[in-house]
């Protein structure tokens, strides 16, 4: 399904102001319009059985079953650390061919590696992990190219060498309304 417009959803203590810089970031990417949204209230998020960390499948389950207009992707942006059972954590997570993905800050930030804080490359790797979330929502699988952002990344070294671009073959096989 081709969407014509995004929206994103700050989510589990995401500030307004951090998550309208990620959007303003994001759609310079993304070939249609992106809209900041309000985020539902009352939630319930599930934590990871035995972990601080937020169940992404549960919370990615809860964002697919918003009442949803035919046409928006959404995307779930959060600062609490995710995961799930087979993983210690996630950067995000979405459905090939779905409609929403979640994707949380708390391993993007330099801090959590011992480094200073850096809002710059905060702000750059989230906005690649969205872009390769909505790639998976645009139907796209891992890439086994190295120089293509849907390469599957294990830890933050792995997602910081991957381009901000597809591959050839991926960004033929992508929707519209993923700018290439």
């Amino acid at each position: 399904m081709a969407f014509q417009e995004v929206g994103f959803l700050p989510l589990a203590g995401l500030a307004r102001p951090a998550a309208e810089d990620l959007v303003a970031h994001a759609s310079a990417h993304l070939a249609v319009p992106c809209r900041l949204l309000d985020a539902p209230a009352g939630w319930d998020l599930v934590r990871v059985p035995g972990r601080d960390q937020l169940d992404a499948d549960r919370l990615l389950a809860a964002i697919e079953a918003l009442d949803n207009p035919a046409g928006r992707a959404l995307v779930g942006l959060t600062d609490r650390d995710l995961a799930i059972p087979i993983f210690t954590f996630v950067f995000g997570r979405a459905r090939v061919g779905g409609h929403a993905a979640v994707v949380s800050l708390a391993r993007l930030r330099p801090e959590l590696y011992g480094r200073l804080p850096d809002s710059a490359l905060t702000t750059r790797r989230a906005t690649a992990e969205i872009l390769h979330e909505l790639g998976h929502v645009a139907g796209l699988g891992h890439c086994q190219d190295f120089q293509c952002l849907m390469h599957f990344s294990t830890d933050i070294e792995a997602a910081d060498l991957r381009p901000m671009t597809f591959c050839p073959a991926c960004a033929a096989q992508a929707d519209s309304f993923i700018a290439t």
